[in-house]
């Protein structure tokens, strides 16, 4: 599910909640972040635009953390269901972040 691997690319990357949640709410974002915090523990569902923006604050944070270089660990996954094109330009191979998330984290999109 997307939750579970944007909760795992941020957990990979040491960020925390509060940190997405500003830097969504910087980007435009509008929901608090109790519901962020929910939303990435799989207790409530975001609607698909908003989990792709708690996604695109997770990979940027991610990129900025990386100092300019390509970051090829873990990523944040978009939902297919928004954005069909962001899928085809998408790396179309699988990027895991360790051994720890395997299987869970990864660079392609998925729904949900």
């Amino acid at each position: 599910m997307q939750h579970e691997q944007t909760l795992d690319a941020l957990d990979f990357a040491g960020l925390t909640v509060g940190e997405v949640w500003l830097h969504y709410v910087n980007m435009g974002g509008d929901i608090g972040e109790t519901e962020v915090d929910a939303y990435l523990h799989g207790m409530m569902p975001l609607p698909a635009g908003e989990r792709n923006c708690v996604s695109q604050a997770v990979n940027e944070l991610i990129d900025d953390a990386a100092g300019g270089h390509l970051s090829a660990g873990c990523r944040a996954p978009y939902s297919v269901n928004h954005s069909p094109i962001r899928e085809a330009l998408l790396p179309a191979t699988k990027q895991d972040c360790s051994p720890q998330y395997e299987g869970r984290c990864s660079v392609r999109s998925e729904n949900g």
